[in-house]
């Protein structure tokens, strides 16, 4: 089992299939599904239509760090509990690198957490 720190994993591409594949690879790797096939199916295409409320984890493939700060907050408070938060972007700002662990495609065959 892999040890997680209190950051965000965020996948950065500016392709959007890409940053879908990087965080199936990553789901992988965290254990939430055996195959890369089935990781797609939990990961949500869009923040809104995941409840943070009541989810135990967080994958989703399109994000926006300067949409909302109230939301940058929950997932931070969220990812500090120990809970899986991992999102795509197209990039990174720089405001939010130490929150986050970030994932570039390049790094997709070597994928160490």
């Amino acid at each position: 089992m892999l040890k997680k720190d209190c950051k965000i994993f965020v996948a950065v591409s500016p392709d959007p299939d890409e940053r879908k594949k990087m965080l199936a690879r990553l789901a992988v790797k965290l254990g939430f599904a055996r195959v890369p096939s089935d990781a797609m199916k939990i990961i949500a295409a869009d923040l809104r239509t995941v409840d943070l409320s009541t989810a135990y984890f967080v994958l989703c493939a399109n994000y926006n760090f300067r949409g909302a700060s109230l939301t940058n907050q929950r997932l931070y408070e969220m990812a500090a509990r120990g809970l899986c938060v991992a999102v795509g972007v197209r990039s990174l700002p720089r405001e939010y690198e130490f929150i986050c662990q970030a994932f570039f495609p390049e790094d997709l065959l070597s994928f160490t957490i």
